[in-house]
């Protein structure tokens, strides 16, 4: 059963680990990449034999009328690819193509761990750029006996010899840069039909010689499974989540403006958290995204690049401001859920910050998306108070 990737993404969203979709996204083009590359090589090769099988045809006739026959370097050009106008030896594109593949799988495989360890271990999540990934993140996984299942999933798909091939063949290409496809064919002598991936050693380990496009083959439906697999039972296991307990998605936000002349101008826009008891209800730092899962199960959200989150008592305006969570890091950062630092203020303080927003932000440009948050819209029309008080 193929996974269904809008419950995917809810559950990622539900479970405030949706830092976790854009790797989704990206595997779901990386797999499109590698099953392209596929479906290419296959119908080039049969581009290739249906071609050459056609010279083949045409030089028994000519050898039939003639007595003789000769071969010239167009005839054998006659299997190349017109791309875009652009002539390309069908040969180098099947080497070329055929590598993609291996890349494209591996990559594949490569976002399909990334996905667990942003999603089950949420701000415990091993770094993406960290080489020993997979034996860190099984080795987290460990600690929580729900994840046993998926654990004996992954297991079993690193011990898989289709894994092995799969990792060994990208890694000798990329560190021993030797080339392992070749491709020949016979005309009138000699038997030699082949496109296949040549024998290599990596790692230690032996690898035989392969059809080229029945390994590939293989091993593209070995990715499909293994991806399938394990994203469902990742999604079962979301709820789960090591460490997600510092995020922050409900963001709240007024907006005043004044409207003049026929123009309109903003005097201040400031964004919310809502606690019931007081600023002791939060962690002494947080990790805000803005984000809502709407009734028809629309999801919206946006990069929150604010400096300032007013903390505010539940069911208040603006009127019992207990607290004020202010950025860590540099705005442009690539952080995703961002860090803020919580601390008590005084609602003098708020005050300060309405009273001084026209200074302090006025170069600053604001991008908010209004469906990720709830939040009211105030609009003070004074050429309305005007014309009410010359009456």
């Amino acid at each position: 059963m193929a996974i269904n990737y809008k419950n995917l993404e809810k559950a990622l969203a539900q479970n405030k680990v949706y830092n976790a979709w854009q790797y989704v996204q990206s595997l779901n083009e990386t797999l499109m990449y590698m099953n392209v590359s596929y479906e290419m090589l296959k119908e080039v090769h049969e581009h290739r034999i249906s071609v050459l099988q056609q010279v083949q045809n045409e030089k028994f006739e000519e050898l039939k009328n003639a007595g003789k026959v000769s071969y010239k370097v167009s005839d054998m050009q006659r299997t190349n690819l017109d791309v875009g106008g652009y002539e390309l030896d069908d040969i180098i594109f099947l080497r070329k193509t055929a590598m993609e593949f291996f890349h494209y799988g591996r990559v594949s495989m490569d976002v399909l761990f990334q996905i667990i360890n942003a999603a089950l271990l949420g701000d415990e999540a091993v770094d993406v750029e960290d080489k020993g990934l997979l034996g860190k993140l099984l080795k987290k996984l460990n600690q929580k006996p729900e994840f046993s299942t998926l654990l004996q999933l992954m297991d079993a798909n690193k011990n898989d010899t289709r894994f092995q091939y799969l990792m060994a063949f990208d890694s000798y290409i990329k560190h021993i840069k030797t080339i392992l496809i070749s491709v020949k064919n016979s005309i009138f002598i000699g038997n030699q039909e082949f496109f296949k991936i040549n024998q290599f050693s990596y790692g230690g380990v032996n690898y035989n010689e392969e059809n080229a496009l029945d390994k590939i083959l293989e091993l593209r439906d070995y990715v499909y499974v293994t991806v399938d697999s394990l994203l469902q039972e990742l999604l079962n296991q979301i709820p789960n989540c090591i460490s997600n307990g510092q995020r922050i998605q409900e963001i709240h936000y007024k907006q005043v403006f004044t409207e003049k002349d026929g123009k309109t101008y903003i005097n201040y826009v400031a964004f919310f958290i809502d606690v019931p008891n007081g600023i002791a209800d939060l962690p002494t730092e947080i990790k805000v995204y803005p984000l809502i899962v709407k009734p028809n199960d629309e999801i919206y959200s946006f990069d929150f690049k604010f400096d300032k989150i007013f903390i505010r008592m539940a069911g208040t305006d603006e009127d019992s401001i207990v607290g004020v969570a202010t950025l860590k890091n540099d705005i442009n950062s690539n952080e995703f859920y961002r860090i803020y630092e919580v601390n008590a203020c005084r609602q003098i303080d708020y005050g300060l910050y309405i009273a001084t927003f026209g200074d302090t932000y006025q170069s600053q440009k604001l991008n908010m998306n209004i469906y990720a948050m709830d939040g009211v819209m105030l609009f003070i029309n004074e050429d309305t108070d005007k014309s009410q008080n010359r009456e």
